[in-house]
């Protein structure tokens, strides 16, 4: 009879198990975790332990206040494309034991977003209309037009709110259905506004903004005429933060914990030497690096000689040991070394592979230096940056590093590439290999773009680092720049570039820079590069491709 009882009462509880799987609302937390760097990955599952655990504590206590979610996490890793958000939710879709009908909530992270307390998220989940189509985050502004948002609304674009992607942001499941639909449905992507991928954030709330609207399904006539007057923009909530916040208050029992359910984790910074445990395991494997370690390869030409290159003169070059001025015309003032190759408007593929090639032959066999920087002569860079930014990766290895922009990546001719302004980052093995496997369409074509195409044809990940920056730093959040230092900036007009090196990069005015050594011989004697120019790539995943096809022309380079 106490078997009997026994074995019942096991099925009464299987039973109530499963119907309770099957009705209680859900809610989703996915992870992005990039491949790279390297301590993402442990950033990723300490995110995803910490979550399951509170979840586990949150079971015990069984508060009706929190509702009777199931908290499921998944750890979504990163493709080439994932990054952009937008081509990750067809992914999310083709995993069906992911979000159904009772997901009410999708909370979206990034491996530095920290979700200070489970609880206090899910009792705001617990007040708010997961049937709303509704999205909520820490809203972000511009306060200008910028061509890293395409110079959307140009006239006001101060109004238009977009989300912090690191500190976290909390879909409603019906306009996380309704967005993923849609995403599918317009497979081609016709709906957005360029090919480029730029901003995941801001490009996210466009897509949401120009495309869909409440009520945009229903039957009756006026609710269509309606939903043409309204439009889906980001809700901003104070439970969602660009960084911690903490408790000041001596009367409060939960004195200096986090007031923020969400928000974004600062970097760790290098510190050489530093071992101690609040950097963990992820700094044995680093390298102290120093500027004396980085070749800087500047690409200029004579128009600019006078106007720009004293400023780097002034500012960032007083912490380099090698830095190279490649030009059109060699100029024994500076000095500036010829390429050979006649300046163009835009492009610069042919240039920018002769810089690489004289570059190695510079080099030689100084076992010292273990990367090489090429830089624009308008961008600005903190050298200690650079260099700590540097130090966790491994130099004898096939390393890209830059700021990355996405091209077509919702189609199969897709490629990620770093930016040039911002900086791009190579270690000296790439280096040779790109000179003796890579090669330019034309002489004018988009030279960070053929780059980068060309090392996504040969497996070499465009790994992206926060800090590098393509535009001016009035282009970027403030939130932003405050929660990752800024390793570099681009462009000078419209700014003042002493006090942005000295404001943003930590730099001194009234530096005085390294003397440059004028190796006139090697100026004079430095032949033309010879750039083979080849008009076709092959496609990742088979097949060849013609990149005039793909980039028509270097129009299509959005040269910042």
């Amino acid at each position: 009879m106490h078997i009997s009882l026994y074995r019942t009462t096991i099925w009464l509880f299987c039973c109530f198990t499963l119907c309770r799987a099957k009705t209680e609302p859900e809610v989703l937390l996915v992870i992005a975790c990039p491949p790279y760097p390297r301590q993402a990955q442990d950033e990723c599952f300490a995110l995803a332990g910490s979550v399951r655990e509170q979840h586990r504590q949150l079971n015990l206590t069984r508060d009706i206040a929190l509702g009777n979610y199931v908290v499921k996490v998944h750890v979504m890793h990163e493709l080439f494309n994932y990054w952009t958000l937008l081509d990750a939710l067809p992914h999310l879709q083709s995993q069906t034991s992911l979000v159904s009908k009772r997901t009410e909530w999708i909370i979206w992270c990034q491996h530095n977003t920290q979700v200070a307390s489970l609880r206090d998220l899910l009792k705001h989940l617990r007040y708010q209309d997961h049937d709303e189509l509704a999205f909520y985050g820490h809203a972000l502004y511009d306060s200008e037009a910028t061509i890293i948002h395409h110079f959307w609304h140009y006239k006001d674009p101060r109004w238009f709110p977009y989300p912090m992607l690191s500190a976290g942001l909390v879909f409603t499941g019906s306009l996380f259905r309704r967005l993923t639909k849609l995403v599918a449905l317009n497979a081609q992507n016709n709906s957005r506004p360029s090919e480029f991928s730029i901003d995941a954030s801001h490009e996210l709330a466009r897509f949401i903004f120009d495309n869909i609207r409440p009520d945009d399904d229903g039957d009756h006539p006026e609710h269509r005429v309606a939903a043409l007057s309204r439009k889906i923009i980001l809700k901003n909530v104070p439970y969602i933060c660009p960084m911690a916040i903490t408790t000041q208050s001596p009367k409060s029992p939960t004195r200096g914990a986090p007031s923020c359910a969400l928000y974004a984790k600062p970097k760790e910074p290098y510190v050489p030497g530093l071992t101690s445990t609040t950097l963990g395991d992820r700094k044995k494997h680093c390298v102290h690096t120093t500027g004396s370690h980085i070749y800087f390869a500047i690409k200029t030409c004579a128009k600019f000689h006078k106007e720009r290159i004293p400023i780097i003169e002034r500012t960032w070059a007083t912490d380099t040991h090698y830095r190279r001025y490649y030009s059109d015309v060699a100029d024994d003032g500076i000095p500036t070394i010829s390429t050979g190759i006649p300046n163009v408007q835009t492009g610069h593929c042919a240039k920018t592979m002769a810089i690489l090639q004289l570059s190695l032959k510079d080099i030689g066999l100084q076992s010292d230096i273990r990367w090489l920087m090429l830089v624009d002569d308008d961008t600005l860079l903190s050298v200690p940056r650079v260099s700590a930014l540097l130090s966790c990766h491994n130099h004898s290895e096939l390393v890209y590093v830059g700021q990355r922009y996405g091209y077509r990546l919702h189609a199969p001719d897709g490629f990620n590439y770093h930016t040039g302004g911002a900086g791009i980052l190579l270690s000296l093995p790439l280096v040779r290999l790109i000179v003796d496997r890579c090669s330019c369409p034309s002489a004018s074509a988009p030279d960070d773009m053929i780059l980068g195409y060309c090392l996504q044809v040969l497996g070499v990940p465009a790994v992206p680092a926060a800090g590098m920056h393509q535009a001016r730093s009035q282009d970027y959040a403030m939130e932003l720049l405050q929660l990752e230092p800024p390793v570099s900036f681009h462009k000078f007009w419209g700014t003042e570039p002493d006090y942005t090196y000295s404001r943003w990069l930590g730099g001194k005015l009234g530096n005085r820079s390294a003397p440059l050594t004028a190796d006139r011989e090697r100026s004079a004697a430095a032949p033309a590069a010879s750039v083979h120019l080849l008009g076709r790539l092959p496609v990742p995943g088979g097949g060849v491709l013609p990149l005039e096809a793909v980039l028509e022309s270097s129009g299509k380079h959005l040269d910042l």
